[in-house]
């Protein structure tokens, strides 16, 4: 039995120096485990310029999916205003307002909110000759990314609750109307789709944080691990995680 380790030595030490080049990760510079933001293909500079010079063109069509309910809302909001009892009117004229109101607030985002322009040319504008403006660009490049994610995220959900609520209260009126009351309905559950399609917003920004999590992840090797009790080496497979 003694005479089995150096026999097993003379097969795995060989296979070892073989498949370690393909298991071992590659080599990278200590600057760039300090700083993933200088790792990550494409970096948020990139990124940010590619989307920049898409968003002009794609200005109008970006809130698409906030749009669908607050039209469903405003129709049946109008419905529910040429109905009889004041109580509709009422009701309709507040799903009118919500419906429109979120109309208006897509359409103003559209031509007056470049959050990809603006913030290319304010990163774009800053220095990168030295590691520290680098990774200050690629940071504010980042956040540039981030900021219209952060803030449609919130805006999501204020037009489920708002477009949902008014669809809901014309949907409980007592005036018997089956065609608006089957109009709202539907802009009830139209209310939803900012919350399971994601605006190009959030896509965009989770997108470039997956890449950044790609660089992350175990490496493994073959070594030589000494076993506790004897204190004789024997081929091992080590995991390590480096970031």
């Amino acid at each position: 039995m003694k005479h089995l380790y150096p026999g097993i030595l003379v097969v795995i030490v060989p296979l070892f120096f073989l498949f370690e080049p393909l298991l071992a990760a590659p080599p990278a510079v200590k600057e760039g485990y300090q700083y993933p933001e200088l790792l990550v293909v494409p970096k948020a500079s990139q990124k940010l310029a590619s989307e920049a010079k898409t968003e002009n063109k794609n200005r109008f069509r970006a809130h698409f999916i906030l749009q669908i309910p607050a039209i469903m809302t405003l129709t049946s909001g109008l419905g529910a205003s040429t109905m009889q009892e004041a109580k509709s009117k009422e009701v309709g004229g507040i799903a009118t307002g919500v419906g429109l109101g979120w109309l208006l607030t897509t359409v103003g985002l559209s031509m007056m909110y470049t959050p990809y322009s603006s913030g290319h040319m304010e990163v774009n504008a800053l220095a990168d000759k030295n590691l520290e403006q680098t990774l200050l660009k690629e940071r504010r490049a980042e956040e540039a990314l981030a900021l219209p994610a952060y803030m449609m995220r919130r805006i999501q959900y204020i037009s489920a609750v708002t477009n949902f609520g008014a669809s809901i209260a014309v949907t409980s009126l007592e005036e018997d109307n089956e065609k608006v009351k089957a109009i709202a309905g539907l802009a009830a559950a139209a209310a939803f789709l900012p919350l399971i399609f994601e605006h190009p917003w959030i896509t965009t920004y989770d997108q470039q944080q997956d890449y950044k999590k790609k660089i992350y992840g175990p490496v493994a090797q073959l070594t030589m691990l000494s076993q506790p009790k004897t204190g004789h080496l024997t081929p091992g497979l080590e995991l390590s995680l480096r970031f």
